[in-house]
């Protein structure tokens, strides 16, 4: 018989804890986290105690120490008022007579005295509110040093300004371009005996066509850098190339070609090969009033002679 037992025996509840609160329970205790959630708990529990404590005591010791002054007032009674600070009266804050911002608020009365040289000198500017009553004290005084505008240089004689300013309308652009003196002369066909005489053209300007606008074997476009050769555009019906002159772009056939002054080129043109010895006898500078440009197209018109820059 079993002495130790008393009573009816009583059975315990099968409680069954739910998987997921098993398998928190174990993540935790394989990551030695149980601790640190148990100091969580603890702290959730007495944070907002600490907190309400601590803000009653706070609350006593302001209203004891406003109630309280370190320093005693002569007075027989002292009265605390809890302060309510809200917004201003819109009527203070807008007391006053408005003003128009577009409207000059100070009149400005300024004496200067300009030396000759320009500048002035003792100018002095006061300035002063307005609407400001009479007997009131004078506004402060300001004096400032400006510099009257120089007068323009004076025109010379000839036209340009006597100083540093910009020219005067009487000048004129004047343009520089180079031009060439060439000899054309056409070759005979075998067999002929008649001998055509050579022309010589002068101070022919650039897009001039050359032996002439009819038959444009080659077109005068611009010089080269050292400005020692005359740069040639070649016309796509041109046959054939004979001389000593350099063939700047083209391999087949030539599209660019450089002469010398001095040393000629034949050219052989069109379907009925018309053969012509051209020749650059001198490149020079030219100063003109106008563009010189070869018209396309037009003949040049007739005019005052370019004069020579070199």
């Amino acid at each position: 018989m079993n002495m130790l037992k008393k009573g009816p025996e009583l059975k315990m509840p099968d409680v069954k804890v739910p998987d997921f609160l098993l398998d928190l329970y174990y993540d935790l205790r394989e990551r030695h986290l149980l601790p640190l959630v148990a100091i969580l708990l603890v702290a959730v529990v007495a944070l907002p105690i600490v907190l309400s404590s601590g803000s009653s005591d706070s609350e006593v010791e302001s209203e004891a120490a406003i109630a309280t002054p370190s320093t005693a007032l002569p007075s027989s009674s002292l009265v605390v008022a809890k302060a309510a600070p809200g917004l201003r009266d819109y009527r203070k804050r807008l007391a006053g007579t408005p003003t128009d911002p577009f409207i000059q608020q100070y009149s400005n009365s300024a004496t200067s005295e300009v030396s000759p040289a320009g500048t002035s000198v003792g100018t002095t500017q006061s300035s002063s509110p307005e609407g400001s009553p009479s007997g009131g004290a004078e506004g402060p005084s300001t004096t400032i040093e400006s510099e009257a505008p120089s007068p323009a240089p004076e025109p010379s004689h000839d036209g340009a300004p006597s100083g540093d300013g910009e020219p005067s309308d009487t000048e004129h652009l004047q343009y520089y371009s180079f031009a060439i003196d060439v000899r054309v002369v056409p070759v005979p066909p075998e067999g002929s005996t008649s001998k055509p005489k050579p022309s010589v053209r002068r101070d022919l300007p650039a897009l001039t066509m050359l032996p002439s606008h009819d038959t444009p074997a080659l077109t005068f476009m611009t010089v080269s850098k050292d400005e020692k050769k005359v740069l040639m555009l070649v016309n796509d019906n041109v046959q054939g190339l004979f001389g000593d002159a350099v063939c700047v772009v083209g391999t087949d056939s030539c599209q660019l070609l450089a002469l010398e002054p001095g040393i000629p080129v034949t050219v052989v043109y069109g379907a009925d090969e018309r053969t012509y010895r051209i020749e650059v006898l001198k490149l020079r500078l030219l100063a003109t009033e106008h563009l010189n440009k070869a018209p396309l197209g037009k003949e040049k018109k007739k005019g005052a002679e370019p004069k020579s820059a070199g």
